[in-house]
């Protein structure tokens, strides 16, 4: 076996196949490895959303910490690719776009599962899968009984535990040296790297289409708007 029967490259390196005229293919095929290195990225981040939540459920602070450095780069370099998409002009983007048909980024299953795993939802792109078995069986797979935020909640700071009063608990954790303190500080960057990343994707759509109508007939971004600056752990930026 060689690196390229390793990487499977012969089959990767076809699957980027634009719809649009030739003159149109160097753009479409930018648009094309983007969305499918998110989807690569989204992969692995959900890989590792598991493995932090086992490492959590079984007091394993220290694993979970490097773990979770590994989501936050993974998430800084996927916020980091919007850079490269931002190259295309909106005219460019235009002159390809009706060849994308009914598809939209808010269809990815993937990054459906990734906020229900996390801890928040969004039962608007789920209810669209209701009907389709197939990707029913791939969220069930990825989205756990308790999610990250759960975890968190249950293990690390007792939340509900009657007579405690969790601002003061998470306040105290955030401050103190401790691995405890150490994570809750890595969610936050978390935190910090999702909201970054709607935010420069809301402004890359509005950038491309403008108020016009999403693809596949979503709404664009006046939806896109909506889902800004709602963080998954509340509890720990109430805290600060």
């Amino acid at each position: 076996m060689d690196y390229s029967d390793y990487l499977k490259l012969n089959q990767l390196l076809t699957l980027q196949q634009p719809k649009s005229p030739h003159s149109e293919h160097r753009n479409e095929n930018l648009f094309i490895i983007t969305h499918q290195t998110y989807e690569l990225w989204f992969k692995q981040l959900i890989i590792e959303i598991h493995h932090v939540i086992d490492s959590i459920s079984k007091s394993e602070i220290a694993d979970a910490i490097n773990t979770m450095q590994r989501i936050t780069i993974i998430m800084q370099t996927i916020v980091d690719q919007i850079s490269i998409i931002e190259t295309l002009k909106s005219h460019e983007f235009q002159r390809f776009r009706n060849y994308l048909g009914s598809a939209s980024g808010f269809q990815s299953w993937q990054f459906a599962g990734i906020e229900a795993l996390l801890g928040k939802p969004d039962n608007k792109k789920l209810q669209q899968y209701q009907c389709d078995n197939e990707i029913q069986k791939k969220l069930a797979a990825i989205i756990r009984p308790v999610s990250l935020h759960e975890v968190v909640c249950e293990q690390l700071i007792g939340a509900g535990i009657p007579g405690q009063d969790n601002k003061k608990i998470i306040k105290t954790m955030l401050e103190s040296p401790s691995c405890e303190s150490l994570l809750l500080n890595q969610l936050l960057d978390l935190d910090s790297l999702l909201q970054k990343w709607r935010y420069r994707h809301v402004k890359l759509v509005e950038r491309t289409i403008g108020q016009r109508t999403g693809t596949g007939g979503s709404d664009g971004i006046s939806y896109l708007k909506t889902t800004l600056f709602t963080p998954i752990f509340e509890e720990l930026w109430e805290a600060l």
